[in-house]
């Protein structure tokens, strides 16, 4: 199974040095789906910061996978 290395940005960027196997691409998606929901969830409210992103490396360190999640709230 390929080995990805992800790294999440809000105002912060962390990089994952250990990397995790997945099965493939659609593996790959759903866990950035899942990484950044939980990132929003958990930090946005903290921190104030309504954007994040994550991008998926391979282990020859080319980009394969981009993902973003945002918030916005608009009083009327």
């Amino acid at each position: 199974m390929p080995r990805y290395f992800i790294v999440t940005s809000d105002r912060i960027t962390i990089r994952d040095d250990e990397g995790v196997q997945l099965s493939g691409r659609d593996a790959l998606r759903d866990t950035l789906r899942r990484l950044l929901t939980d990132i929003l969830r958990d930090e946005g409210y903290r921190t104030e910061v309504n954007a994040f992103t994550a991008q998926a490396y391979d282990e020859a360190g080319m980009l394969v996978m981009s993902a973003s999640a945002n918030f916005s709230a608009t009083d009327l």
